[in-house]
């Protein structure tokens, strides 16, 4: 086999690289990571800046419709966003001012129950036969106060490491201040120039990618169907179960009603797993108040899930995500696992779009081998 010279040319070129990497890896890391943290507030920035212009497009339509003068319509960029911040902001205001009031009247009744009737009904509990059953056939032991008393150390442990955490953001104050102010003026600047930006992308693309450019395009226009329609799918339905969650526990004068319809609302964020972990979180806090309530509160959110699920959800978003249950929580459990409650957001659309450039692939691929057939 006789080699070109070029081909000698793109195997130094490829042991360099390799040996360069193996070389200076922990150099490479540390500046790699080093480049992150520094644009890790621009990033945000761009993202923040995604999920306002869904509703800063929102507000330039109807300033449209509304507007015709030529003078006011110059004026649509900075009023639509404007609004939008204010949007945002009012939401987050008005979340805090339920939500804080009724947890600091949780945790209060937290610390005024009495231990002793506790520790009564667990002893009452643990000589019950058919508990004692339950507990030997879950493989759990007879001894119902050691069971209570290892998950109590447990979830004991994990409250621990959370304060931890907490403890440790407040020393970062400043930092996390400063990072989000500069996310924020970023964010401002990509929202007044976003039709530029795009063009100036778009011309990169085509002029250094030549014939690769199509197919970038194609990904780019996949990334964004799929995010724009998760994001705005999964808010739809996260606003509509968290009003239910409230109007019923209103009219069954259940505790914390506003408070745990809010918390539901933002856990439904989260697809599959998410309205869950706000049933977790509603029936811990209505127990401070009343076992029974608590008890029929999560029987109430269960069927609430089932008939909106099914029903509502299906006609007023449909799948947004274009993802199969299956691989959805999949997604949520690696996005999970590797960047915390940020990464059961981004995986789902990243995932679903993934499959959908899978999908298309695929059917290209199939159609092609027809064809080559008929021929």
């Amino acid at each position: 086999m006789k080699f070109e010279k070029k081909q000698v040319y793109y195997v130094v070129i490829a042991f360099t690289l390799c040996f360069a990497i193996q070389a200076y890896w922990s150099s490479g890391a540390q500046l790699l990571n080093t480049f992150y943290t520094a644009s890790f507030p621009f990033l945000m920035g761009a993202g923040l800046a995604y999920i306002i212009n869904i509703v800063m497009s929102a507000y330039e339509k109807l300033y449209v419709r509304l507007f015709k003068n030529t003078w006011l319509i110059k004026l649509k960029r900075s009023i639509s966003m404007i609004l939008a911040y204010l949007t945002f902001t009012v939401i987050i205001i008005w979340i805090f001012s339920i939500v804080l009031p009724d947890l600091i009247k949780s945790l209060s009744s937290l610390m005024t129950i009495d231990t002793k009737q506790i520790t009564k009904l667990i002893n009452e509990l643990g000589d019950n036969k058919l508990v004692a059953q339950a507990l030997e056939y879950l493989g759990a032991g007879n001894d119902l106060a050691t069971t209570i008393q290892k998950y109590s150390q447990q979830v004991l442990k994990q409250v621990l490491t959370v304060l931890t955490s907490l403890l440790t953001s407040v020393t970062t104050l400043a930092s996390t201040i400063l990072n989000l102010f500069i996310s924020l003026v970023f964010s401002i600047y990509v929202l007044a120039s976003k039709e530029k930006l795009g063009r100036q992308f778009n011309l990169l693309i085509d002029t250094y990618l030549g014939k690769f450019a199509k197919t970038v395009h194609y990904v780019i226009g996949i990334l964004h169907q799929r995010f724009h329609g998760f994001f705005v799918g999964q808010t739809m339905e996260a606003i509509i179960l968290g009003t239910l969650t409230a109007t019923g526990m209103f009219i069954f004068k259940l505790p914390y009603a506003a408070t745990i319809g809010v918390l539901v609302a933002f856990t439904a964020l989260i697809p599959v797993v998410g309205a869950y972990i706000g049933l977790c979180i509603g029936f811990i806090l209505i127990a401070t108040q009343s076992i029974t309530k608590a008890i029929f509160f999560v029987i109430y959110l269960i069927i609430l899930q089932q008939f909106e699920g099914n029903l509502i959800y299906p006609r007023v978003v449909g799948n947004s995500s274009g993802l199969p249950g299956m691989w959805v929580l999949l997604a949520i459990t690696v996005g999970g696992s590797l960047w915390g409650v940020l990464g059961m957001l981004i995986a789902v659309p990243l995932s679903a779009s993934i499959y959908q450039i899978i999908k298309d692939h695929v059917h290209k691929r199939q159609t092609l081998k027809v064809n080559t057939k008929n021929e």
